[in-house]
């Protein structure tokens, strides 16, 4: 069946939903129903315009640095300047006040900066490199041991952290502060984490590579699941969608290239669904009515819009800042873009996130504010620390892309498609978030030396190669 039928049918059926809401006297669902089934033609001759930039698109590496991160940035800061909703300041912080136009001037000079750093460390024509193969120099009896170690050692940690927080999490009343605790665990938190983060993208990548017999397949798939329910158990978003976003990453270079349409609706779903949890989880303190009384908006409606308050709620917040620094608090130089290196240090050192709450004076329960990657760098040196700091991430994004495609390794696609979620993620908190930026890959660089052979020939080196399909 083709498109026109299909834009017909959901025409159809949102109709039918405004005529159902307003029999049931919900007349503002009406209004959205109905506004929704009139934008539906211009959303689809809009995607019929853009096809063809699509397509030829796709035809690019979808994850190459000058590719998704800019687009996600682009679309980022764009969303979050516009006002969809109207919400009182008392109930959102100021969170719907109007982003002045130099917010969106800060964002243009950052992503200048990010672009001239990859065109200064700007790697070769890939088109040739693409079709190399990727080699999986693992071996298999010190692979799956090491494996079989870390998830005995994710299940035992977690245990413990449960037993001392007393409940888990995500089926607790009061998730959104329960998980707060976690930090306090320290050690048992780092070893949980290392090994869950570890588990997933590693696991799906012996799998793709090594094709092994049905119950190996099923033992790995299942660590996989494993991973996923302990980390989305533990109330927090962000533990589970690092891991995922790593290994989508991973499957683009290491399995199978994805096409930008099925790339664009698998990172949609994944974004909805980590959307639809945090809105879950956080209704447990404010209730169920809280979107429809506080909010003004539909009650069916409040997921969708939760979804677009991750969004905003960092570049409201680095809007904020730019008013009071360095008016009111002076230029921190460098202590928050390079914070989480403080927490080697005994004693409590606040993040960037936390620093943000605290000096625009807001209190509500949860954890800090992210201000977008441009946050810290802006609280830290102005537009000049914007201007240095996109600068090497753009200079490191490209150094490690032409390094991973001169010898695409499994460790080196790992490597890179950590970075590249680190790249993708900043866009709602930070550069370098956590201590954990550096020291997962670190740990992968360790595990690396002795999960491959002792030595790996040229002929070892091809003979364990798997094709990577130019397209999904």
């Amino acid at each position: 069946m083709n498109r026109t039928y299909w834009l017909l049918v959901a025409m159809t059926l949102a109709a039918g939903f405004a005529l159902f809401a307003v029999m049931r006297g919900s007349y503002g669902a009406a209004v959205l129903t109905g506004v929704l089934a009139v934008l539906l033609p211009l959303v689809y001759f809009l995607f019929r315009l853009l096809l063809p930039i699509m397509r030829k698109s796709a035809a690019r590496d979808l994850f190459s640095p000058l590719t998704a991160f800019p687009i996600v940035y682009i679309a980022w800061f764009a969303v979050g300047t516009i006002d969809f909703v109207d919400v009182p300041p008392d109930v959102a912080y100021g969170l719907f006040e109007p982003v002045p136009k130099y917010v969106l001037g800060f964002a243009a000079l950052g992503l200048a900066a990010y672009v001239a750093g990859v065109l200064l460390h700007r790697p070769g024509s890939s088109s040739d490199r693409a079709a190399r193969t990727v080699a999986f120099t693992w071996a298999d009896g010190g692979f799956l041991p090491i494996m079989a170690g870390l998830g005995f050692l994710m299940v035992v940690f977690y245990i413990f952290i449960v037993a001392g927080m007393g409940s888990i999490p995500a089926l607790d009343a009061n998730a959104g502060e329960l998980r707060l605790q976690i930090t306090s665990y320290g050690p048992a938190e780092a070893v949980l984490f290392t090994s869950a983060w570890t588990l997933i993208p590693m696991l799906m990548i012996y799998v793709w590579h090594r094709h092994p017999r049905t119950g190996v397949r099923l033992l790995c798939y299942a660590g996989v699941a494993v991973s996923s329910l302990l980390l989305l158990s533990l109330g927090g978003r962000t533990y589970l969608f690092v891991p995922l976003l790593t290994t989508l990453v991973a499957r683009h270079y290491g399995k199978q290239r994805f096409k930008a349409g099925k790339l664009a609706l698998v990172c949609i779903a994944l974004f909805c669904g980590i959307s639809l949890f945090g809105y879950t989880r956080d209704m447990s303190l404010t209730g169920a009515q809280f979107g429809e009384e506080r909010l003004g908006i539909p009650g069916p409606v409040v997921p969708l819009v939760y979804a677009y308050l991750y969004v905003r709620y960092p570049v409201a917040t680095f809007r904020d800042i730019t008013t009071v620094i360095p008016h009111q608090i002076p230029y921190q130089y460098g202590a928050l873009s390079f914070g989480p290196l403080a927490t080697l240090l005994p004693g409590h050192h606040e993040q960037s996130d936390i620093f943000f709450k605290n000096i625009l004076g807001n209190d509500f329960v949860g954890a800090g504010q992210p201000a977008t990657l441009l946050g810290p760098l802006y609280a830290d040196a102005g537009w000049l620390g914007i201007v240095a700091g996109m600068l090497c991430a753009g200079m490191l994004a490209s150094h490690v892309y032409e390094w991973m495609l001169a010898a695409p390794t499994m460790i080196r696609v790992l490597l890179y498609a950590w970075l590249m979620q680190t790249l993708l993620f900043s866009l709602f908190s930070n550069l370098f978030p956590f201590l954990t930026t550096i020291w997962i890959p670190s740990f992968w660089l360790a595990l690396n030396l002795f999960m491959r052979p002792s030595q790996v020939s040229r002929r070892d080196f091809a003979r364990s190669t798997c094709p990577v399909q130019s397209q999904a």
